[in-house]
């Protein structure tokens, strides 16, 4: 009981040291507790921003049938309604609960408009309850319910089924009034109050095998208010004509029409009566703050059995009694899931290093409080106390601190952010205060064992290596080597009995701190020896303050805290930058190996026009073009067993001026430059897999190969592990196009894809010169789809959660080495005072902390940016940074300069801050009272 009232004792009349390691732990476990519900808070985020920065038809969920339901009087779509009610009760719980509207539409097959018009034309009938709320007309009004008849003219006859004998009784039709855009009706050249008559549309699944005239009266022209309303559901069919190319240069105009939700009987009659059904889409909008990231592995096992419920679109034809479903959510949630854990993963490796300097800090006030009380544990232990009481006293006090501020942090994490996992909030947080209690009982131990020493000494003599010592540090290093092994090996998620593992394995995520505790304990071995060989140069010498500054490193009690910490410190910050810098170099090389070049022309469907290849007999006009090269591409059989595989012709030399020196160069050998092959045999470009493979294509043996019916002798030359705009996966052969052609010069290989040398600025120009010549193709460009990715929230996750374990790391740094230098500072206050009794100037006691500091800063630096780079370097593989940017690229490992001065910058200024209190706390110790105490 004496010795636990001693320690109340203490702790009131030592207030400022209990007082400060309290504020530490609050800090610090509020630090911890926040971290887990920050975690589920950026997941949220991150999943957010991916559905909701993803096209309506991909994050949404829509089914569909084709079939008739009759309409209601006073509610025409009432039974449509209800027949929706029914499929959405067979929706998972999980998925209806995301749901936060439904909208119906309804579309007719396509007919053909009958008469003149520039192209081949044809219009679908679509009510969309609320749509003609969110148009405005410009000429016209409306469409209605109401009812006219006209008689069908007698050219239109062969529409109609034939009849044996033909009919010749006169047809009335009914007419239904719909209304068109702007766009629409001047690309086909209609107008307000014009009569339309349509044929069926013999192509369209809804129209097949039909016979029949519908008549259609344009009672609006309109232009959509907003086009990017969630609404439309992303379908700009009413407000943009579609085009189609059946092939050349033929074209076939899709013009979308708004019929009014009354007239849902007059549509069902116009097709309903030749039995043709309409198609009824219930559209279910995905609300993304729905989401939550710790429910989605259950929330894609219920997708994957709704897609068994209801299967896609593009897999089945939906009927009365089959319903497909058309949604990308599945596919995006899955890629989100690989991404995320990827980027969760590299998280996780980060913030274990700032954690390790958190408890580091937390380790050195508690060594300051300990060096406090010694001279009460010995008085106390002298006097009778047992080793049991005093670590009772220990843990009591302990307790007083550390319990009031684990409640205060876990309060404090729950107000800071209200969503997320308490319980996790709770463990992380206890264990700081935990881990604080150990560390007061660690760091007293010394004290109990030295009570029979003097305690009025600061420090105890110096010791050498104990055998229990060496034999903690070589264990250490040999865990750190097989983790980091591991680490390469498996990854951070590493693998179970089942498989891949979903989440990162915290034991393998520790390895680079680990690696870098082992690097500092390796470092406080072999610091002294460089230290010592200054000493000896030093001894030579005159001066007095560089010998004693040095003897201090070799045998003072903090530099190995220092050493360890500012060795950490910079390893992590190395680590850091170097996975930036890495992840901004993938994502570049991944732009230039999806898109290809600084802008690519892609058509939708077969080559472009010849006005856009550019190694047609044509000249490429584009403005603002460079340099431009074509790609024709195709599926061939190759080798023994026919292989087919990925077949590229491209405008070689072009090209390789295009993409030469970027990180998109492929290297292409010098062979597929030359404008013409002498020997009959072109030289391809293989992709390893086919290489490799027994049914492949290896190096140096002639292949015949059949393109476009012409046939090629080839020699594989040299391999590439991927090739730009090809998938990373693929089996490909890559040939020059000038090449081949220069064998069979009739042969078409007309391009499909239009690689461009062109700044960005130019980009809408481009694309105005590409439109009236090819209206389906695309045009994008390479920085884009590079921003996209900077821009994508799993990244900006990645960036983030780095930055703030950098800082974080940075400020416990800065405690623990200001909390190291001020206890070193202390301690020397006696030594300085007996040399200002000899002529010790203020100037040379600066000088004194600077020269015993200022090598183990320096050593410790330059260690931590080399143990950082290496680490990044040997674990890269295993790190995952490949499924963040979705392409397995290989690029090679840089460090940006700038980013490392700045970590060089910080770690100094660090331990300037220290020093400089080292050096004001070894000024305070008074003369008189030294010499009372005499010399040591």
């Amino acid at each position: 009981m004496s010795s636990i009232l001693v320690a109340l004792r203490r702790l009131r009349d030592d207030r400022v040291p209990g007082i400060g390691l309290a504020l530490l732990v609050l800090a610090t476990a509020t630090v911890f507790g926040v971290a887990p519900r920050l975690i589920d808070r950026v997941g949220d985020d991150a999943l957010h921003g991916v559905v909701a920065g993803a096209a309506p038809f991909t994050r949404n969920v829509a089914l569909i049938q084709e079939q008739v339901l009759p309409a209601e009087p006073g509610d025409p779509l009432r039974q449509v309604e209800n027949r929706g009610d029914e499929l959405d009760s067979q929706i998972p719980d999980s998925v209806r609960a995301l749901v936060a509207s439904r909208q119906t539409v309804i579309d007719s097959a396509r007919f053909q408009i009958q008469g003149d018009t520039p192209d081949p034309s044809f219009i679908r009938f679509r009510i969309q309850p609320g749509a003609l709320e969110r148009v405005h007309f410009v000429s016209g009004a409306a469409p209605t319910a109401a009812t006219e008849q006209v008689l069908m003219p007698e050219d239109l006859r062969h529409l109609l089924a034939q009849e044996d004998p033909p009919s010749t009784a006169p047809v009335n039709l009914p007419v239904l009034q719909t209304a068109i855009s702007a766009e629409a009706a001047h690309a086909v050249g209609l107008k307000t109050g014009d009569l339309v008559y349509l044929g069926f549309d013999d192509h369209d699944t809804l129209a097949v095998q039909q016979h029949g005239v519908v008549a259609t009266r344009i009672t609006g022209i309109f232009e959509v208010n907003d086009p990017e309303d969630p609404f439309w559901y992303g379908d700009q069919s009413i407000n943009h004509i579609g085009i189609r190319s059946p092939g050349g240069d033929a074209k076939y105009l899709d013009v979308g029409s708004i019929v009014a939700v009354e007239a849902y009987d007059g549509l069902l009659h116009s097709g309903g009566a030749f039995g043709t059904p309409i198609r009824i889409t219930w559209r279910h909008f995905i609300d993304p703050d729905r989401l939550a990231s710790p429910l989605l592995d259950n929330l894609i096992v219920d997708l994957r059995r709704l897609e068994t419920t209801f299967p896609q679109s593009s897999l089945t034809r939906a009927t009365a009694d089959l319903t497909a479903m058309q949604s990308g959510l599945l596919p995006l949630l899955v890629a989100h899931t690989a991404r995320w854990a990827s980027a969760s993963a590299v998280l996780t490796v980060v913030a274990i290093g700032p954690a390790a300097v958190a408890f580091a800090a937390l380790a050195l006030v508690a060594s300051i409080a300990a060096r406090r009380r010694r001279p009460t544990i010995a008085l106390v232990r002298g006097r009778g106390a047992t080793l049991g009481q005093i670590v009772r006293a220990v843990v009591l006090e302990g307790s007083v601190i550390a319990i009031p501020a684990l409640g205060l942090a876990i309060l404090f994490s729950i107000l800071l952010i209200p969503v997320g996992s308490t319980r996790a909030t709770i463990l992380a947080a206890s264990l700081v205060a935990a881990v604080t209690i150990g560390l007061l009982i660690a760091t007293a131990l010394p004290g109990i064992r030295l009570a029979s020493r003097a305690a009025r000494d600061d420090e105890g003599p110096p010791r050498g290596i104990t055998p229990r010592r060496l034999v903690f540090d070589v264990l250490v290093i040999l865990a750190a080597a097989a983790g980091a092994y591991l680490l390469r090996e498996r990854g951070v998620r590493g693998a179970s009995s089942t498989g891949t593992l979903s989440r990162a394995d915290p034991l393998i995520a520790a390895v680079p701190a680990l690696a870098g505790i082992a690097a500092g304990l390796t470092a406080i071995r072999l610091v002294p020896l460089p230290l010592r060989a200054l000493g000896r140069l030093a001894a030579r010498g005159r001066g007095l303050i560089v010998l004693l500054a040095l003897r201090r490193a070799i045998f003072g009690g903090t530099t190995a805290a220092v050493v360890v910490v500012l060795l950490a410190t910079a390893s992590i910050g190395a680590f850091s930058s170097a996975a930036l810098v890495h992840l901004d170099r993938l994502s570049q090389a991944a732009s230039w190996q999806q898109v290809g070049a600084p802008i690519r022309v892609s058509a939708a469907v077969g080559p472009l026009p010849v006005a856009l290849d550019p190694g047609s007999k044509t000249p490429l006009t584009l403005p603002g073009v460079r340099s431009a090269a074509g790609l024709y591409l195709t599926q061939i059989p190759i080798g023994p067993r026919n292989l087919r595989i990925q077949f590229v012709a491209i405008d070689a030399g072009p090209y390789a001026g295009i993409v030469g020196g970027t990180a998109g160069d492929p290297g292409i050998p010098p062979e597929l430059l030359a404008a013409q092959v002498p020997d009959g045999v072109v030289p391809i470009l293989v992709s390893s897999a086919l290489a490799d493979r027994i049914d492949g294509a290896p190096l140096g043996k002639v292949e015949e190969l059949i393109i476009e019916g012409y046939h090629y002798q080839v020699m594989p030359i040299a391999t590439r592990a991927t090739f730009p705009t090809l998938d990373p996966d693929a089996t490909f052969a890559v040939a020059s196009r000038q090449q081949l052609r220069s064998i069979h010069p009739e042969a078409q290989m007309t391009a499909s894809v239009a690689l461009l040398d062109a700044p960005d600025a130019d980009l809408a120009a481009i694309r105005a010169a590409v439109t009236p010549l090819a209206v389906t193709a695309t045009v994008e460009t390479r920085s884009a789809n590079a921003q996209a990715f900077t821009d994508s929230p799993v990244t900006a996750a990645i960036v983030v959660g780095i930055a703030v374990a950098a800082l974080i790391a940075a400020v416990y740094a800065a405690l623990a080495v200001t909390a190291a230098l001020a206890l070193a500072g202390a301690a020397r206050a006696t030594e300085v005072a007996h040399l200002r009794m000899i002529g010790l100037s203020r100037r040379d006691a600066l000088g004194l902390a600077i020269v015993e500091h200022g090598p183990t800063i320096v050593l410790a630096f330059a260690a931590g940016v080399a143990l950082g780079l290496g680490l990044f370097a040997l674990l890269e593989p295993g790190l995952g940074l490949d499924a963040i940017v979705g392409s397995r690229i290989t690029v090679p490992l840089t460090a940006d300069p700038v980013q490392i001065a700045m970590i060089a910058t910080g770690v100094f200024v660090i331990a300037a801050i220290g020093i400089g209190l080292a050096a004001w706390m070894q000024r305070r110790g008074a003369a008189v009272l030294a010499l009372r105490r005499g010399f040591e």
